[in-house]
């Protein structure tokens, strides 16, 4: 089993700029005022902005929340009825129960101060914890298994990163995906209708696109921020590439591993000495950019989120934003799979069996199908489970969904361990350099595996 993590799901530009940690500071500013403001005559009990049920309950429980997340949300107001409407559930099924909500400000500093509080004996009673972080914590999560329903209707991505020991770690509520963004129109034209599934096809088309549209062929992350490592990671799995070992322990130097990457840093180098991919990608640090590209019709194909769709939707006519599809990432060669997976999950800290079971219980609302099919459409995030896309019509009727339902079957989230923080960085830097031209790729990716190996010997 991959002991694997991963993140990305809230403000893209924030959370992605990980260089050496998952960064947000500014962006999650004032919260919202009360909710609710008195009793909930459905539940019998309080739902406020720091409260929720009776605050001198039998049982109280401490929750740590990101506001954007919670029912004070105020970007998203739809999630904040969502959440809402899980918490006065959960307050009327629990009413000896009740809910401290502690609200977390700044991600940058969410997980060191988790890890500080759990190593003191002070977590939490619960949490919601990047999916990312999940592996730091397997020793100290306690188990919401009693939550699960139907375990195999879980993505298999999710029960790697969430299974230890036969026990459910947390409820992972959400995910993201990565996908090749392509114009049909231009495949139409010039590709017999299919957008290409090898690096070969992709290069081909896209050198005749650049010739006979006088446009990009593709476009990437290529500047100095996680999304250039995370997005292209996929070309990297997809061979059978791996990062670290089950202890943590980088192997990128080892035969196979490394055969993998040199293979995706002259794929890089490829799309930009065929002309297909602009050198100026090197600065590109934000998703924004690249949409910004597809809408100005600056480029053909791009690699993206899943989440990117719904933006285009917002910020173009429905001709524009239609005729751009999604499809699985190409890879090496046409049999290959694979795309990154990110997203929040809902953990539960408390060890006392009363509050273990009452915090598992909310972490379940989640899980539930209905529920996480409300609550994904309402944040724009995808859901964990295959038969919400089967059986929920927001998701079932949508082809957009139905192409991320498929790339999820080879979803793979990011090692869980302290090593991958450097690893992306020298890949990052790697990744300028080849771009730019400043290195081979071969010298590039040796040295990134030195400096990885300096880092973690150290």
């Amino acid at each position: 089993m991959r002991k694997q993590a991963t993140s990305i799901d809230f403000n893209r530009r924030t959370v992605l700029k990980l260089g050496a940690s998952t960064g947000v500071s500014a962006f999650l500013g004032g919260l919202a005022g009360c909710l609710g403001g008195g009793s909930d005559e459905s539940s019998g009990k309080l739902v406020a902005k720091d409260q929720i049920g009776s605050n001198d309950a039998k049982t109280s429980l401490t929750y740590w929340m990101l506001p954007d997340q919670s029912h004070t949300a105020t970007e998203n107001k739809k999630v904040g009825k969502v959440v809402e409407k899980f918490f006065r559930t959960w307050a009327k099924n629990h009413s000896d129960a009740g809910m401290q909500i502690e609200y977390q400000t700044n991600l940058e500093q969410m997980k060191t101060k988790l890890l500080q509080v759990v190593a003191r004996g002070s977590a939490p009673s619960m949490s919601q914890v990047d999916s990312f972080w999940v592996p730091n914590f397997y020793k100290d999560l306690q188990p919401v298994t009693e939550a699960i329903e139907d375990p195999d209707d879980w993505y298999p991505f999710v029960k790697d990163v969430m299974v230890q020991d036969g026990e459910w770690k947390a409820v992972w509520k959400n995910t993201d995906c990565r996908a090749l963004y392509y114009r049909q129109d231009l495949m139409d034209k010039h590709n017999d209708g299919k957008p290409p599934e090898t690096w070969d096809e992709l290069i081909d088309v896209g050198k005749t696109i650049k010739e006979k549209e006088n446009m990009n062929g593709y476009m990437y992350n290529g500047g100095k921020w996680e999304a250039t490592t995370f997005d292209n990671l996929a070309m990297f799995w997809a061979q059978g590439g791996d990062l670290v070992n089950d202890q943590g322990k980088p192997v990128l130097g080892n035969g196979k591993n490394k055969k993998a990457l040199l293979n995706v840093f002259k794929f890089f180098k490829r799309t930009i000495d065929s002309g297909v991919t602009p050198k100026r990608i090197a600065n590109i640090n934000d998703y924004a950019l690249l949409r910004q590209a597809a809408l100005n019709e600056e480029t053909a194909m791009f690699l993206g989120g899943n989440w990117q769709i719904a933006v285009m939707k917002q910020k173009s006519d429905k001709k524009t934003w239609e005729n751009w599809k999604v499809a699985k990432i190409p890879q090496m060669k046409a049999d290959m799979d694979s795309t990154g997976t990110g997203g929040w999950t809902e953990g539960v800290f408390a060890s006392d069996e009363q509050k273990r079971k009452a915090a598992a219980d909310f972490a379940g609302m989640y899980a539930k199908k209905e529920n996480m099919a409300t609550y994904c459409k309402a944040s724009g995030n995808l859901p964990t489970r295959k038969s919400v896309y089967e059986e929920t019509k927001f998701f079932s009727e949508d082809p957009y969904m139905q192409v991320y339902k498929k790339l999820l079957e080879n979803g793979r989230a990011r090692p869980g361990y302290p090593i991958y923080l450097t690893i992306s960085s020298e890949w990052q830097t790697a990744a300028g350099k080849v771009i730019t031209g400043q290195a081979s790729p071969e010298k590039a990716v040796d040295t990134m595996i030195s400096n990885v190996s300096s880092q973690y010997n150290s």
